[in-house]
């Protein structure tokens, strides 16, 4: 069902998807919270493999991971693009397609050849590396030779799920036109959070003046070792540097994959025109960093936890507090794509002001949430379908306990009384509420119904305007414009259940096993068939009941 998130609405020029979680990433710890999935494999019921296999996958693994609608063999979502090549294979493969193409990207991994082994090197082979970290302030914020960049305390992009103040996704681009609304015809914008071995890029194609979207992935030493990478290796300066190997993706790798970037960044399909997304796009740009709007409560809990002596994302501590949203702002309308996202459009202001209302100490106090009506208003528009997920209308995401927490965890760590291997995960900071959760865009609301819940869990990524050409869209929110309805429907229910609680798999007889046959346990929503995918969506047991239910009798309607 839904693969969301992306730098999507929220701030984000997000930019293409992500590649693959951390290893350490155990997803959602209550009923509330749910898992990755991945129905982008949906198999044809007309091919000679597993009933109930996906067949959108190449590889046997992926293939026939489904054995029947209770029998699965274990397949992590911790690398949801294992079919795809790495390394050198996979950097000729994106080279070979843009053979033709001149921008930025083509020429720093095809033509220069170039293996960045830090985030550094990365953000130098793009030209968007601080040149002069002296430059403090937001007025000097890409200045000179230095990039232009944002850091975010929400996303609703792949990421969102892992974005807070206390680990913020840094939106970092070129700075070579960016006042006035000017078009910069060779922009390149890099996204990034900690946890994630991988950073999105968007880059401009001079000679057809459309953005081209990339996803580069990186592992570390810790990938070998026995276990993988702990939390603190990817969530502390560690993953910036050090990086033992490197791969290049493209958005058409990835378009039939739980991380691919198209259904944000290309909604109407591919007739449509790609496009950057930017929801919060005027001022006070609620979930961004900024010293002088709301955003200055995000920027001191990022320093309280981090201190200013720390680089994040390749900017330098000091640095963090001339974050500027409004150099995004004019880079996203100068280049034109203002008018292709005004119906998610995010009401900064005027939410921001209902917030308050409703909540006088919002937002430096986020104890009790806010409520607005045009937020609401925005919401509806999402179960429509008339626009993907907004961003949450709170300023802060965080769980004040939680963020109190992880804020000392990650002094200790600093101060050196923590080891890196004792660390938890302290992007586990979310408010816990599953209405708030819901209101971020990572649960479904109690009391929602089957058929909204399948809007809001799938419609984004399973609609008739998006790629038809791909398994994954044969599936769809509109039963009836499926052609093999009721087979795919059986593969719906058998999927979804897979994101049931350990209990329910248990007294389902749902089993997951190795290729020899033994039962392994997987975290809830672990499976990379889980529906929806645990990065995106946590469904209730009831609430999969709920639309266990709802598809089993449409499927007696199509039937008939």
């Amino acid at each position: 069902m839904v693969v969301a998130k992306l730098l999507g609405v929220l701030a984000l020029v997000s930019i293409c998807c992500s590649c693959s979680k951390s290893a350490s990433f155990q997803g959602p710890k209550d009923e509330n919270k749910k898992g990755d999935e991945n129905l982008s494999a949906v198999p044809d019921p007309d091919q000679t493999v597993t009933p109930g296999s996906p067949a959108g996958t190449p590889t046997p693994a992926s293939r026939d991971a489904q054995k029947d609608d209770k029998t699965f063999l274990a397949l992590t979502d911790e690398k949801p693009v294992h079919e795809l090549k790495e390394g050198d294979e996979q950097i000729q493969i994106v080279c070979a397609r843009n053979a033709a193409k001149t921008n930025k990207v083509v020429k720093a991994f095809c033509i220069d050849k170039i293996k960045p082994k830090s985030l550094i090197e990365l953000q130098q082979a793009l030209g968007i590396a601080v040149t002069d970290p002296t430059q403090v302030a937001r007025n000097q914020n890409g200045a000179g030779a230095n990039p232009a960049f944002v850091f975010t305390g929400h996303s609703s992009s792949l990421v969102a799920r892992f974005t807070s103040a206390i680990n913020p996704r840094a939106i970092i681009f070129s700075d070579e036109v960016l006042s006035n609304n000017a078009a910069n015809p060779n922009y390149v914008v890099m996204g990034f959070v900690r946890g994630e071995q991988f950073a999105e890029i968007i880059v401009n194609n001079p000679s057809t003046s459309k953005p081209d979207f990339f996803l580069v992935a990186f592992k570390q030493a810790c990938n070998d070792a026995p276990g993988g990478c702990s939390v603190g290796e990817l969530l502390t300066p560690a993953i910036e540097s050090n990086w033992t190997s490197f791969t290049l993706f493209e958005d058409e790798d990835l378009k039939n994959t739980i991380v691919d970037c198209r259904h944000c960044h290309q909604p109407e399909g591919t007739n449509g025109p790609k496009i950057l997304r930017m929801a919060e796009l005027k001022n006070p740009w609620t979930h961004f960093f900024r010293d002088n709007t709301a955003g200055v409560n995000l920027i001191n809990d990022y320093y309280a936890a981090h201190g200013k002596d720390e680089t994040y994302a390749g900017i330098p501590g000091p640095m963090i507090n001339g974050s500027d949203p409004q150099k995004l702002e004019n880079l996203v309308i100068g280049n034109g794509f203002m008018q292709l996202q005004a119906v998610g459009q995010f009401l900064t202001n005027t939410i921001q002001n209902e917030v308050a209302a409703s909540s006088p100490k919002q937002p430096v106090d986020n104890t009790i949430p806010g409520t607005s009506a045009t937020w609401d208003a925005f919401f509806k528009k999402v179960v429509d379908g008339l626009t993907i997920p907004v961003p949450y209308h709170d300023v802060k995401v965080t769980e004040p306990s939680l963020l109190a927490t992880f804020t000392k965890q990650y002094q200790d760590f600093k101060a050196g009384t923590l080891p890196v291997k004792d660390m938890q995960d302290h992007r586990e900071v979310l408010r816990p509420d599953p209405k708030q959760r819901a209101d971020m865009g990572f649960a479904i609301a109690p009391g929602t119904s089957p058929q909204d819940t399948l809007a809001l869990a799938c419609r984004q990524c399973h609609n008739s305007k998006l790629d038809a050409t791909i398994t994954r869209s044969r599936f769809n929110v509109d039963f009836a414009a499926m052609t093999k309805g009721a087979a795919e429907l059986d593969i719906a229910i058998a999927r979804v259940r897979l994101g049931y609680s350990e209990q329910r798999l248990k007294a389902e007889g749902i089993r997951i096993i190795t290729e020899q046959g033994e039962e392994v346990q997987m975290h809830r929503g672990e499976h990379l068939l889980t529906m929806p995918p645990r990065r995106f969506k946590q469904l209730t047991d009831e609430q999969i009941d709920g639309l266990v239910k709802y598809f089993q009798e449409e499927k007696l309607k199509l039937t008939k």
